[in-house]
């Protein structure tokens, strides 16, 4: 098997380890690129994040569970966090045979040190295979097949209030964003929201359980609203937000404004800033860099984001200006509406209100 520096960290220790991994239908599990995979038996692969999904040539499942079918082992990219974690290994544990392997992989920063206080029953103690590549790569083997697994025991669901309104109904699922309720940064979006446009389509971008749009949705009945988000997790649970509370809207998975998405009156948002361990401002500037071209003539975006992000000078030199709403000392709340502007006058971008 041939080292590709593209591939992550855990995955070029896969492949420097690939002795140590065998089977003649193996799983993968959350795994972030493909090129490890030549000399194994990977008859499917397991993603909730669709940009992974996406890039992965082979038979692959996208979903809040595992796919159906038999495998003799599998390999798991370890999320971070443990709540996740702990409901993937009960999924797998309901999904492979008794004695099966387990292999783990993931980088020492992102818990897999830890990962015995996680193991448990009908999960034996995981044995270190290698370290390298700042990663480490173990085994754990299961001792009994578990037939109980039901991804409802791992629903939470939190009342948030919502005067005039009876209180909105928020579903969460492990790995979703402000898991188990809302987060500071939402919840001070949702106190400076307007009233919109009647009829209007909105975007709520990276919805995780739909909080934004369901809050507007139960505001304005009226509103077309769409929710996207990179992860199955966060989708599931927006479904069932949707269900809890009588709504209905439009799922997509994406990891970005793609351009086969139409335009929209409003996009509302707050933009994610890390992708796994790791700060990651790709999302944030490829979505703010595209978000104009998704709205429709005076469509407005809205948005709270930590205020060390760049995000102000992006929108300024996207939307030609930038209104900040409402800031504290760690959240800022910033609104700009698509209108023709003329940029090319401007040496420079404009700080936007404080």
């Amino acid at each position: 098997m041939t080292l590709s520096k593209s591939l992550s960290l855990p995955s070029q220790l896969v492949v420097r380890q690939a002795a140590h991994i065998s089977g003649a239908a193996l799983l993968a599990v959350n795994p972030p690129d493909t090129g490890w995979a030549a000399d194994l038996a990977i008859t499917n692969s397991w993603h909730w994040h669709a940009g992974y999904a996406q890039q992965w040539p082979q038979t692959h499942h996208f979903g809040a569970t595992p796919p159906t079918g038999s495998f003799d082992g599998a390999i798991l990219w370890l999320p971070k966090e443990k709540k996740l974690t702990e409901y993937v290994l009960a999924a797998l544990a309901d999904l492979l045979p008794s004695g099966a392997p387990l292999w783990l992989v993931g980088e020492k920063r992102s818990g897999i040190k830890s990962i015995h206080k996680t193991l448990q029953a009908p999960w034996g103690p995981a044995q270190k295979l290698a370290d390298g590549n700042h990663s480490s790569l173990l085994v754990t083997h299961l001792s009994a097949q578990q037939t109980s697994f039901n991804a409802a025991d791992y629903l939470v669901t939190k009342e948030l209030p919502q005067p005039p309104l009876s209180p909105l109904q928020l579903a969460s699922y492990p790995g979703v964003f402000a898991y188990p309720g809302i987060d500071a940064g939402s919840a001070m979006l949702l106190e400076h929201l307007p009233q919109f446009k009647a009829g209007g389509a909105v975007l709520d971008f990276a919805c995780g359980h739909g909080v934004l749009g369901a809050w507007l949705q139960r505001l304005q009945p009226e509103l077309d609203i769409s929710y996207l988000d990179v992860s199955a997790m966060a989708l599931a649970a927006c479904a069932k937000t949707l269900e809890l509370n009588g709504l209905s809207g439009e799922l997509i998975a994406a990891d970005r404004l793609h351009s086969e998405l139409p335009k929209y009156s409003v996009i509302v948002s707050h933009p994610p800033f890390h992708t796994g361990q790791a700060t990651d401002y790709s999302i944030g500037q490829q979505f703010l860099q595209n978000a104009r071209q998704h709205l429709t003539n005076d469509g407005e975006l809205w948005l709270v984001a930590n205020r060390f992000l760049p995000w102000p000078e992006l929108i300024e030199a996207s939307f030609g200006h930038c209104e900040r709403i409402a800031q504290d000392n760690k959240f800022a709340v910033y609104r700009a509406v698509n209108r023709a502007v003329n940029r090319t006058a401007r040496s420079k971008p404009r700080r936007g209100r404080r």
